[in-house]
């Protein structure tokens, strides 16, 4: 089998690689762009009042087996800095499921159970 030689060149280039053997291995000059796959898992609704804060979502804290939504209801009240009114909702990239924080002292609470995300855990009430 004949290979041009210009078409080779041009989709191929030899490269030395940092392997064990130092074998020289052929690697595409181009890499594809991979989509991104993963869905959306942040709650798909949460409300907050002054008296309480409800949301329907997936698990954070890992206290669930399983990976579905679930739906919670919690009195809007911190129990490390007990202060009542400053629960609310946040997601991004460190939480992609959706947490509760208190905007008063920072602590951040699982969105499904109340646990808070700290090695000394507690929970919000019910």
């Amino acid at each position: 089998m004949k290979v041009d030689a210009k078409k080779y060149h041009k989709k191929y280039t030899k490269i030395n690689t940092k392997a064990y053997y130092k074998k020289r291995v052929l690697k595409r000059k181009h890499v594809r762009a991979y989509r991104r796959t993963s869905r959306d898992v942040g709650a798909s609704f949460h409300t907050v009042t002054p008296y309480y804060v409800e949301a329907s979502g997936r698990c954070s804290c890992s206290l669930h087996g399983d990976y579905r939504e679930h739906k919670s209801r919690f009195r809007n009240y911190c129990p490390f800095c007990g202060s009542h009114g400053t629960l609310r909702y946040e997601e991004g990239s460190t939480c992609p499921e959706g947490m509760w924080f208190c905007s008063r002292c920072d602590a951040d609470f699982c969105l499904v159970h109340g646990k808070s995300h700290t090695s000394r855990a507690r929970y919000l009430l019910r």
